[in-house]
């Protein structure tokens, strides 16, 4: 002979799972915005690494260019490193 389930839901285990719910979808459009500020940022260094590598083109001075490309360089990896250890923490 079956039985029937004789668990009961309460309110409090009702409200119980809504808010577990809404946490979770919280979470998850956390998750998304985060996601979106990242290439929004990744996609502002890559435009701003290339105004200065199209500014180290314009000077004649080659200690200059040198310096401004490797400053460039040194933008793209901090934000890089920077996207990725952020990223990693969004999954």
């Amino acid at each position: 002979m079956a039985t029937a389930d004789t668990k009961t839901h309460t309110p409090f285990d009702t409200g119980f799972d809504q808010a577990t719910e809404l946490s979770a979808r919280f979470a998850e459009a956390a998750r998304k915005a985060g996601n979106r500020y990242l290439d929004s940022y990744e996609k502002a260094v890559d435009r701003m690494v290339e105004l200065e590598l199209e500014l180290a083109g314009l000077t004649p001075q080659e200690w200059l260019k040198t310096l401004i490309q490797s400053q460039a360089d040194l933008t793209r990896e901090v934000a890089d490193a920077y996207a990725k250890t952020a990223r990693s923490l969004l999954k």
